[in-house]
């Protein structure tokens, strides 16, 4: 197919799925021996590199090299930037540099995928994430029309780090435009400033839910804000969970000017979302969807253990009397009653044990080597 594709195409639009705020595109590569291999990779605009499943580096014939390089509990080795195709286009990803996880697969605890694609990789082109109908086009410069508000989102070339300003308020804040978190993060302090001159803003603490992600604490303050403004357009009932004030410090994240957290997928899934790297501009287009109700759920902060299965970190302070009597910490998830089948990634779960408040969960639980059913209820949370 694509030893036929066309010189001159200058843009493409394919299917993306969306799954668990997250868009999940699929890249197109060939093996050594010509054959082609897909593969489904999170698009992360605030990732810092290529990264490649084990397993899919394998198969496409890359080769590991130089020194081992250890961040955040994982271990990687450089490769070289593999040939890659959306659709029928390809796509020249050399802006960015590509790691394999040395010997480990990586992805299973949040989505089932083979790799992530950071916005670096393609700051030569328009990209646009249209999360309502779940479309994903790429084009040269110029090839694709604006649509919607015009927003400026400058980066630092190093980094490929678009940044956006957003209102809250009265003020305004710098946040880095993240596609690849679940959730709007703020630093915690702020979060907590926010929240004690707002009392009537809805708040939680245990990272539960959309919250339950990498890196999220058991007790992280969560709170519902209001409104974000984002130029003329108003996103409301936003959740957004703290996180360490040193993540967003002035030297985490190489951006134009300071950032207090990062917009997550929470919120720009309600926009046809374009990202004009070259012109270093953002364009939204409302879908007219508000998620207001994003935090019905059990209230269970999880995490996966070395043999993958479900196990219980914290419970929610706002999770029902029930859920908090039968649950405990370091319980292992065995199944979730009537939903697919163990074990389980973390964006399934959050999906398997959320539903309308009040609805009943029955669970098959590890308590100690002892198995037991459990029911757990469903909660608004936030």
């Amino acid at each position: 197919m694509h030893a036929q594709s066309q010189p001159n195409l200058t843009h493409v639009t394919v299917p993306m799925s969306v799954e668990g705020n997250v868009p999940i595109v699929t890249l197109t590569f060939k093996r050594p021996d010509g054959s082609l291999r897909a593969a489904r990779f999170i698009f992360d605009s605030g990732g810092g590199a290529i990264i490649l499943d084990a397993g899919l580096a394998a198969d496409l014939g890359l080769k590991p090299e130089g020194a081992t390089i250890s961040d955040q509990g994982q271990r990687y080795r450089a490769v070289d930037v593999p040939t890659a195709f959306v659709g029928e286009m390809p796509v020249d990803l050399r802006n960015s540099k590509a790691f394999v996880h040395a010997g480990v697969t990586s992805f299973t605890n949040s989505d089932t995928v083979e790799g992530l694609l950071p916005g670096k990789a393609l700051e030569h082109y328009q990209v646009v994430l249209d999360y309502p109908q779940q479309m994903l086009s790429i084009g040269e410069p110029g090839s694709i029309p604006h649509q919607g508000e015009r927003l400026p989102c400058p980066y630092v070339a190093s980094s490929g780090h678009p940044r956006i300003e957003v209102g809250v308020g009265a003020d305004k804040y710098g946040f880095l435009l993240d596609t690849g978190t679940h959730l709007t993060l703020i630093r915690e302090d702020i979060l907590k400033r926010w929240s004690k001159e707002h009392p009537d803003w809805p708040r939680s603490t245990g990272a539960a839910g959309p919250a339950n992600v990498h890196g999220a604490s058991d007790d992280a303050l969560l709170l519902r804000i209001p409104a974000f403004q984002l130029g003329s357009l108003v996103a409301s009932h936003v959740a957004a969970v703290s996180r360490p004030d040193e993540i967003y410090s002035a030297t985490s994240y190489e951006t134009p000017s300071a950032i207090i957290g990062a917009l997550g997928g929470n919120i720009l899934r309600r926009f046809r979302v374009e990202i004009d790297y070259p012109e270093q501009l953002l364009f939204l287009v409302p879908s007219g969807v508000e998620q207001t109700n994003d935090f019905d759920t059990v209230g269970l902060v999880l995490d996966t253990n070395s043999a993958g299965q479900l196990v219980v970190r914290a419970v929610s302070s706002s999770a029902s009397a029930r859920t908090r009597q039968n649950i405990l910490p370091d319980d292992i998830i065995l199944q979730i009653k009537g939903f697919d089948r163990a074990p389980y990634t973390l964006t399934e779960a959050s999906r398997g044990l959320s539903g309308a408040v009040g609805e009943h969960k029955d669970l098959l639980i590890l308590r100690r080597g002892k198995s037991m059913s459990v029911t757990v209820d469903v909660s608004r949370i936030l």
